[in-house]
């Protein structure tokens, strides 16, 4: 008896630093080659074609995800689709699962959300934040993404910068975004911080003037969320994916516990 195909969208869990980036390159390891070798290994898909395989966002080497999601057409029983995703798995996390029409895409999406976590340092919150509200609303993102982007006018439904702990955190949120657009937004919101650049030196690059704030750190940004207004996704736990977030958790309290004896070490040099 031939199983009914179904199309599935997929939220996927990352950490940057594991990855090249999360597109497809020859001998390199990524998370689209991770997604895939899972879902062959259980058997969930073929030919990527047929499949109709997509991603909805392409994230740089070192960028993390919580929730990035991906769509594929498969017979896989859905209710075991998950945790037998989670078996396979070594460096992804598969977190919720939707059933979707035949003819969706996961780039279509109401809306993703970025953070950044940005060092304070001796940064001056207050300017800031104001320069991050600069960023809201529409406007021609060409001097703040990479040069081969064609379309540049975006909207950013909210930019918002708050501090948290050692951290400015800078959620930013929009419908669609340029290659390298948050990274060289945080850079611009890090320059007029320390005094290197202000709020008009922004407003001048928004409206076509030339201008270069740098390009802030990958590592510190996660792509936390992609939605859908008119999608439903079940969140799920399997066994196999908690256990290896507390594996990760345990070895992060290690890896805190280790730096800050380091730190107590300096405190107490003469």
């Amino acid at each position: 008896m031939r199983l009914m195909v179904w199309r599935a969208a997929v939220r996927i869990a990352y950490r940057g630093e594991d990855f090249i980036g999360s597109q497809r390159q020859p001998h390199e390891r990524t998370v689209e080659d991770e997604v895939i070798r899972c879902l062959r290994r259980i058997k969930a898909i073929g030919s990527l074609n047929e499949a109709r395989f997509r991603v909805a966002s392409r994230t740089d080497r070192g960028v993390s995800a919580l929730c990035n999601v991906v769509a594929f057409d498969t017979s896989f029983r859905r209710e075991k689709l998950l945790g037998a995703l989670n078996s396979q798995a070594e460096a992804v996390f598969f977190t919720a699962l939707a059933e979707v029409p035949s003819s969706w895409s996961p780039r279509r999406a109401d809306e993703r959300w970025y953070r950044y976590f940005l060092p304070i340092g001796n940064i001056d919150t207050r300017k800031a934040i104001e320069a991050a509200k600069v960023f809201e609303g529409e406007h021609d993102f060409r001097r703040f993404c990479k040069v081969d982007a064609r379309v540049t006018k975006k909207r950013l439904s909210s930019v918002e910068a708050f501090p948290l702990g050692e951290f400015l955190v800078i959620d930013l949120r929009g419908r669609e975004f340029l290659r390298n657009m948050v990274r060289r937004i945080v850079a611009a919101v890090d320059s007029v911080g320390r005094g290197k650049a202000t709020v008009e030196d922004i407003e001048r690059a928004l409206n076509g003037e030339s201008a270069s704030f740098g390009l802030a750190s990958a590592e510190n940004l996660v792509l936390m969320l992609v939605s859908y207004s008119n999608i439903e996704f079940e969140s799920s736990c399997p066994g196999s994916l908690r256990r290896r977030a507390e594996e990760m958790r345990r070895r992060s309290f290690v890896e805190m516990a280790f730096a800050d004896g380091l730190l107590a070490g300096c405190e107490r040099t003469p």
